[in-house]
């Protein structure tokens, strides 16, 4: 059981890092090459409106797990390469909005078509039951890093607190 521990942990640094990789070379080598990954990624999470309206900054901190301060940063950068732009709510001046330019959107149809473009070329090389044991096994995954200040299931860690992170 250790060996397929060390396998699965060795796995999930290769693939996390090999993912990264292969975005930053579609993105050095397409027409969106002064964007970071992580500014792709806020790109991507600014295109998705908020269920009850404009997507407000407060949200879109939320949603891509950072504090305000940190958003506001980012998203002047963006708004100074071009690919997005803030306004105030005229509903509530003291919300700030975020919304896309046609440079954001067209940056967020590439990123989509990379990432369909990646899955297409994993797939294919699957059999009908292999990839079903993989997308079993990756809502298990993903359902684990949705939360990782959880109680730890399996085993407690001896650090104080009990949590994955604790021994950070």
């Amino acid at each position: 059981m250790k060996q397929e521990k060390q396998q699965l942990n060795s796995a999930l640094v290769q693939l996390f890092n090999h993912i990264l990789r292969q975005e930053e070379l579609a993105l050095s080598r397409g027409a969106y090459q002064n964007l970071s990954v992580s500014e792709m990624h806020l790109l991507d999470a600014a295109q998705t409106r908020h269920e009850d309206g404009p997507l407000t900054m407060k949200v879109l901190a939320g949603r891509v797990g950072v504090s305000a301060g940190s958003l506001t940063v980012a998203v002047k950068a963006l708004e100074q390469k071009g690919y997005l732009y803030r306004e105030k709510n005229p509903a509530d001046r003291r919300q700030v909005l975020v919304q896309l330019t046609d440079s954001g959107r067209g940056a967020c149809r590439a990123h989509q078509l990379f990432h369909a473009s990646m899955v297409t070329e994993l797939t294919c090389r699957l059999s009908a039951q292999q990839l079903s044991a993989l997308c079993a096994a990756l809502a298990v995954l993903d359902k684990f890093f949705a939360a990782p200040t959880k109680k730890a299931a399996c085993a407690k860690p001896k650090e104080k607190g009990g949590t994955l992170w604790s021994a950070l």
